[in-house]
């Protein structure tokens, strides 16, 4: 007896052999004596299905906090099982990737018969095994189907669910859909479809039984969203909520929309359009057009549920992905399971214009020429994916996997590592992982969206916080982190210049974590203000870029300037009145405003501290329970921290809390209004006038606004070489907007300046529009006396100046000739 021998099944089959072996002998071969995947993503699952097999589901760390940073419930699952099946270490990771071989299969044999049965079956036979080589020869498919994840799993489950629907399956129909629904959030949408065409018959007898098996699938999809909900308190996987445009901080529509716009046209043109160079791209030209000609057709013969399921999976699909920041990135993984869809589609059209060619023997020509580059053109991209596929694997055995080998074997067993790439590091590296982007750590991924500032206030306050760091030192917001002393010693580095899609960078380290600066935000320093504590008593404080303490006092912030960058900044900065203090803080930017409560609980004076990194001079209108309050100004102290103090009066103060609103004054020389820490305080007592050796009633300005009340000089005489310490006694007589400097200069007999010093009192951080009204500044100069400096008298004189003239001096209610106020007569005597 003789069989028939298949000539189309055994082609497709050994098509797949083929490819498998060349890329699993990549995997295979990329390190030695262990698999490698080609992303750290799936290293990831593999740390999940790792602790699901151990009895701690979603603990990405044994007695951390549950997250939902595994997409794929039923991937992890699936993976897990293999693990208890004795398939441990770098031996899953065998399996996993293995795998793309019974996927990719799987596809073949699912797309040949789908497309032999699609819409009223024109394409059948040889087209039909056409449409699966050309999935199977898609270089971007292929790469999906071996980088150990779930994408083209889910592939194979939403094929297998419309094939199980086509021949009245209902009961394989659901339970497909209701696996493809827990592979991806995607497969909820085919999910969805399915249960529309069962629920409208379009021809055929409703099937009750059909549309509750169906209706079971969907609520099935369902629970990861239950799922994530019951362990975070937010239905969306952390792994969404740290990659989707729709959680973008500040939350600006227009431009979120914008950004989805631009990624679903790089999909729609560059991915499924074949608008790339041929052999690089994800799908041929033409091919995603003919799709659409295939999709008219399908309309035109009234295949409703056929249209809706093949269109409306790759539109809703498409749509959803577009909405990730990563949309495009691991070459277009999110968009290689509709890679089948819009192939078969676009078998569907050029087999419905094929039959138009009895008539037109050149569009026969022009379809079979198109078919065979079609053809050529993913036969190319399967040697240039492979290539892409090797570098990949190369560099997550050079790079992320030699990382994680040197932590294991020189990290102590108990150390917590901070990471921004967890999955190879956690898995392979078998140290407790801190996640700096929150995929794997609870509460971190919305820090990690509000930047650098907010990554560090949560890991501060932390009880895991990490004792060591591994990572890129120049990616997104790590720079900040790497900038400080909380990198305090590399230990190890590699360096991949050659990376690929697998990494964000070429250099990723190991640093020793120094938390000695911890806290140190947390109390204010400047002398100024500590001056004022005897007569306060504090009633509240507010930590900004500390998510939780911005929350706790209500508060809401907003941009009127879109400005590039995170929202939040960590700085780590000394004072320029106190250059020994160093202070780690984060703060937010500001260009629109913030709003907060804050206790006032007695009915004295409330006064606001805050510390500000002020890039440039600015302020910000304060008001206080709607009230107008003034304006709270501040100098430009550029990488220093500068802290300054605001007082509310009592009469205001009219409820236990009150509401401040800070809007930041517009002006374009302000990048940003930065806050990094606010402390509030009641009091009515100032301190005691200081005794002023001198009094003086003289003034400067216009409007006599700004009044010496005296200065101080301890001695007449000094000798060349010598320091001259000269303390002035200033009021703002009236609220002023003057940024007048000061200058202090010596004059010899002759009117030559010999000596001098200028600018605003406590070192050039309290100019006069920042003085309270009716408060002495003590403000000490000091001049330095030239060491060759002739022995003699000398004249004292000071005045304020502007960068265009002199202020008027006054005398009581007389305008005085000279514009110098003379203090004193200084002897230099000869040593």
């Amino acid at each position: 007896m003789f069989f028939k021998i298949e000539w189309r099944p055994l082609t497709l089959a050994a098509l797949v052999l083929l490819i498998s072996g060349l890329y699993l002998s990549t995997a295979y071969t990329a390190a030695p004596q262990r698999v490698v995947a080609p992303l750290d993503d799936a290293y990831i699952t593999f740390q999940y299905a790792r602790q699901i097999a151990l009895g701690h589901p979603y603990q990405y760390n044994d007695g951390d906090l549950p997250t939902t940073g595994m997409t794929s419930p039923l991937y992890g699952f699936f993976l897990a099982a293999v693990y208890r099946l004795g398939f441990t270490g770098e031996r899953l990771a065998a399996v996993a990737v293995s795998l793309g071989m019974v996927w990719l299969g799987l596809v073949a044999w699912l797309t040949y018969r789908l497309a032999s049965v699609m819409g009223d079956g024109r394409l059948q036979g040889t087209g039909a095994w056409l449409a699966a080589v050309l999935v199977v020869l898609t270089g971007a498919f292929q790469w999906s189907s071996f980088n150990g994840m779930e994408t083209i799993p889910l592939a194979v489950l939403g094929l297998a669910a419309v094939w199980a629907w086509h021949r009245q399956r209902w009961g394989w129909c659901a339970l497909f859909a209701a696996l493809a629904a827990l592979t991806r959030p995607e497969g909820l949408f085919l999910a969805g479809l399915l249960w529309l065409v069962v629920a409208i018959p379009h021809g055929r007898a409703r099937a009750w039984g059909a549309l509750a098996a169906q209706s079971a699938a969907v609520v099935m999809g369902l629970l990861p969203s239950a799922m994530n909900w019951w362990l975070t308190g937010t239905a969306s996987a952390a792994g969404l909520v740290g990659k989707s445009w729709l959680y973008n901080v500040p939350y600006h529509g227009r431009d979120i929309a914008h950004s989805v716009l631009l990624s679903l046209r790089d999909i729609l043109l560059y991915q499924f359009g074949g608008w790339a160079a041929v052999g690089h791209g994800f799908l041929p030209p033409l091919l995603g057009l003919m799709a659409v000609v295939g999709w008219w057709q399908l309309a035109r013969s009234r295949q409703w549920a056929w249209l809706l399921l093949s269109a409306g999976w790759v539109g809703l699909g498409t749509l959803s992905s577009a909405t990730l920041i990563t949309a495009t990135w691991h070459v277009g993984r999110y968009q290689a399971p509709f890679v089948p869809v819009v192939v078969l589609a676009a078998g569907y059209g050029v087999a419905g214009l094929w039959a138009k060619g009895d008539r037109r023997p050149w569009l026969r020509f022009v379809l079979f020429g198109l078919v065979g580059g079609w053809v050529a053109i993913t036969a190319v991209s399967t040697l240039t994916y492979g290539a892409v596929y090797n570098q990949a694997t190369h560099t997550v055995a050079t790079q992320q996997l030699v990382l994680a080998d040197w932590m294991r074997q020189n990290l102590p067993a108990t150390a917590r590592v901070g990471v921004h790439d967890v999955g190879s590091l956690r898995y392979v590296g078998g140290r407790a992982t801190y996640d700096l982007i929150g995929l794997t750590t609870a509460e971190a991924t919305i820090p990690w969206r509000h930047g650098s500032g907010a990554v560090f206030e949560l890991m501060e306050t932390s009880p895991i916080r990490p004792d060591y760091f591994a990572s890129y030192p120049d990616v997104f917001s790590l720079p900040y982190l790497a900038q400080t002393d909380l990198f305090a010693e590399k230990l190890f580095e590699t360096n991949v210049p050659n990376f690929a899609i697998a990494s964000a960078g070429p250099v990723q380290a190991v640093w020793r974590a120094d938390w000695q600066l911890a806290h140190s935000g947390d109390a204010f320093y400047q002398p100024d203000v500590l001056a004022r504590m005897p007569f306060w008593q504090p009633v509240g404080q507010l930590d900004m870029a500390d998510l939780t303490a911005e929350a706790a006092h209500n508060l809401i912030w907003w941009q009127t300037i879109q400005r590039p960058g995170f929202p939040t900044e960590l700085h780590q900065f000394n004072y320029r009145t106190l250059p020994e203090r160093t202070v780690l803080d984060g703060g937010r930017l500001l260009t629109g405003g913030l709003s907060f409560d804050v206790p006032t609980p007695d009915t004295a004076d409330l006064w606001l501290v805050a510390r500000l990194h002020a890039q440039q001079a600015g302020g910000v209108q304060v008001q206080a329970n709607g009230q107008d309050m003034g304006q709270w100004l501040y100098p430009e102290v550029a990488g220093q921290w500068l802290e300054t103090t605001f007082r509310i009066p009592a009469a205001v103060l009219t409820h236990p809390t009150t509401r401040l609103t800070l809007t930041v004054l517009e002006n374009e020389a302000t990048l940003h209004y930065a806050p990094y820490y606010f402390w509030f305080f009641q009091g009515d007592g100032t301190p005691p006038p200081p005794i002023i050796p001198t009094p003086s009633t003289a003034a400067f300005g216009p409007d006599q606004a700004v009044r010496v009340r005296g200065w101080g000089l301890a001695e007449r005489s000094y000798h060349a070489g010598e320091q001259l310490p000269l303390t002035l006694f200033w009021e703002a007589a009236v609220p002023t907007t003057s940024a007048a400097k000061l200058f202090v200069h010596l004059y010899d007999a002759q009117g030559a300046i010999v000596a001098q010093v200028d600018g605003w009192p406590a070192q050039g951080t309290r100019p006069p529009y920042s003085w309270p009204t009716a408060e002495i500044i003590t403000d000490t100069r000091v001049l330095d006396l030239p060491p060759d400096l002739p022995a003699g008298q000398y004249r004292l004189g000071m005045g304020l100046y502007t960068p265009t003239e002199r202020l008027p001096l006054w005398d009581g209610s007389l305008r005085q000739p000279a514009d110098t106020l003379f203090l004193a007569d200084v002897t230099i005597v000869a040593r």
